[in-house]
């Protein structure tokens, strides 16, 4: 839409001095009017850029869960142990004394005495002693390990970060523009030739 501004002022100077001069007896193209007109100016609509296009950082941030497992909470192990012999008690006879030959003298039915030789047996007896039946040795024996189930966290997903971009922002704005300059110049009464003039960029 276009706008355009005309002075009142501007219109009733001229028509005045036109006035005066046909008063004073100007004729014809001696004869000049002064004519003045103010610039035309229309609004115009534009877009400016309010804001540039940029990129913004955005961290998110790690993510953790749990794992359950198993751990060592003591290794396996070796030791020695003593094994005693096995032993018993066992009975034996064994001669005490060894069969002989003894002299014996005794009395018969008259009251005499008579001697001879008289063997007596061995004699023995029983005694006990401790046989080993199984002897003894070392044995190896092994402790295995021992374990626990324990929980901990653990990292699933690292930090990272990632950019956003923004575009540009606009906007529209209204801004006046001359499209025709001002005039201000003496112009004859009837024809002839022009005095010189201006242009006024009001």
């Amino acid at each position: 839409m276009k706008t355009y501004f005309f002075p009142l002022p501007v219109f009733v100077a001229a028509a005045t001095m036109a006035s005066s001069a046909w008063a004073g007896g100007c004729a014809g193209g001696h004869c000049y009017q002064r004519v003045t007109t103010p610039p035309v100016y229309d609004t115009v609509q534009e877009q400016v850029m309010v804001s540039p296009p940029r990129a913004v950082a955005r961290e998110i941030p790690a993510e953790y869960g749990e794992v359950t497992e198993q751990v060592m909470t003591r290794a396996p192990r070796t030791y020695a142990r003593q094994i005693p012999p096995v032993t018993q008690t066992v009975a034996e006879r064994v001669m005490v004394q060894p069969a002989r030959k003894v002299w014996s003298v005794t009395r018969d039915a008259y009251g005499r005495e008579v001697g001879c030789w008289v063997m007596q047996p061995a004699t023995y007896a029983t005694q006990y002693r401790q046989v080993v039946v199984q002897p003894g040795g070392v044995t190896y024996e092994t402790q295995p390990a021992e374990y626990a189930t324990v929980t901990r966290p653990v990292q699933v997903r690292a930090a990272r970060t990632y950019y956003e971009s923004i575009p540009a922002t606009y906007a529209t704005q209204s801004r006046q523009v001359m499209v025709q300059p001002g005039y201000d110049g003496w112009q004859p009464i009837g024809g002839g030739h022009h005095r010189p003039r201006k242009y006024l960029n009001w």
